[in-house]
């Protein structure tokens, strides 16, 4: 069944996790992504881990790496050398008849090879030029380096929010986690620029800094700031609403509930087995919890330690109450609840065998989301792309002679 973007051609100059992200989703919806590649690989292929031992698998029948794998799945790859003017003469080839050229390489790389959007703009009206950044292209960080730890998770604010205690060190974001974030912003951006392409055959530059995801990320803080009312850092243990905030059980599982309003008290009280606070003065309305909100948090700590989380589930389910425990990774795997909603493709690996690959979120009744290959191996798909555009066997060879293909 055909995908929802059946027909977009996307050229994705793209590496490591923020474009690639992005592109992968509109992958799966349909598009043809031509991912254009240095003839040494996007480094996201040889990346090792930090900390955490090596993210590349050296396996009976080559080499894998986990992170390529989940981000460049049903794109093509296409290896190309674009420090020779041959090479550069093939990208441009490729964009003639493309809707997306998408990238996230700094603003000086794509000057330098004539890949901005001023360059294009002229010689493709109806290209979408699509650019991540770090910091935006102006000001004074518009030239820095700015990976998502960087340039939103520490400079953005994250990494100061949530950190409650002035005296422990601020946590790290997980890997990749604000390039994701970014791609979903990138994903309707690029959608939105084809609708108005449709509309009037036009093209347009588009670009998404890592640190304005960041701020829009924390948008409902900023903006209560911008209205002069910043807001606290969270603290468990003094939260305004002790029905907003996060519990232990006895068997380690923390829980988290999240009840906004009055609705939630009576059953709530039912759910704990404190009843007779239905109607206590001191703890009655939001108001008075809100006063006495340290004291009734040190006293929920006790009731809720005082069974396991499964046990305290069946009573806040039956009294239809908004709370869930903490999964592990491990357990989302194995959940049933992920598995019934297709969070999950398996599919045959050349290298792996079979394999378990994570499905976009969006899914569509009509034109189903679909991961219709694993990544691809360096340049796998460049004479096949090449042969399309028009290019010989004959050209190819001598593209090789002139190290613009390897």
């Amino acid at each position: 069944m055909a995908g929802a973007l059946e027909g977009v051609k996307i050229v994705g100059f793209e590496q490591v996790v923020g474009v690639p992200a992005a592109t992968a989703v509109l992958a799966d919806w349909g598009a043809d992504i031509i991912k254009i590649e240095p003839i040494w690989g996007d480094w996201q292929r040889s990346l090792v881990s930090f900390n955490r031992g090596p993210l590349l698998l050296h396996l009976e029948k080559g080499e894998i790496e986990l992170h390529f794998e989940f981000l460049n799945r049903s794109k093509r790859s296409v290896a190309i050398n674009v420090r020779t003017e041959q090479g550069r003469e093939i990208l441009h080839r490729l964009l003639e008849d493309a809707d997306i050229f998408a990238s996230n390489y700094s603003t000086d790389v794509l000057e330098r090879f004539g890949l901005d959007y001023p360059s294009l703009k002229d010689r493709y009206p109806g290209l979408i030029h699509f650019l991540l950044t770090g910091y935006g292209s102006k000001g004074p960080k518009a030239k820095d380096r700015g990976y998502d730890y960087v340039a939103a998770w520490s400079y953005g604010g994250l990494m100061d929010l949530v950190s409650a205690d002035p005296n422990s060190p601020p946590p790290i974001q997980r890997p990749g986690m604000m390039d994701l974030v970014a791609s979903a912003h990138i994903t309707s951006g690029l959608l939105a620029a084809l609708y108005y392409k449709q509309r009037t055959g036009k093209g347009q530059g588009l670009e998404l800094s890592l640190y304005h995801t960041a701020a829009w990320t924390l948008g409902l803080d900023i903006q209560t700031a911008l209205y002069g009312h910043p807001q606290p850092k969270w603290d468990r243990r003094r939260a305004a609403n002790p029905m907003y905030t996060s519990y232990r059980c006895k068997d380690g599982r923390w829980c988290m509930m999240c009840h906004p309003n009055q609705d939630y008290w009576e059953p709530f009280c039912k759910a704990i087995g404190k009843e007779e606070w239905i109607d206590d003065p001191r703890y009655a309305t939001m108001e008075s919890r809100e006063q006495r909100a340290e004291e009734m948090i040190a006293l929920l700590d006790e009731i809720l330690a005082s069974k396991t989380w499964p046990e305290w589930e069946k009573e806040f389910r039956a009294n239809d109450l908004i709370v869930s425990g903490n999964q592990t990774i491990s357990e989302i795997l194995k959940d049933e609840q992920a598995i019934v909603n297709n969070f999950y493709t398996d599919i045959e690996h050349p290298v792996a065998g079979k394999a378990r690959l994570l499905n976009s979120p969006v899914q569509f009744t009509d034109t189903p989301a679909e991961i219709r290959w694993v990544a691809p191996q360096l340049g796998a798909h460049t004479e096949e792309v090449l042969l399309e555009h028009g290019y010989t066997w004959e050209d190819m060879a001598q593209f090789k002679e002139q190290g613009a293909i390897p």
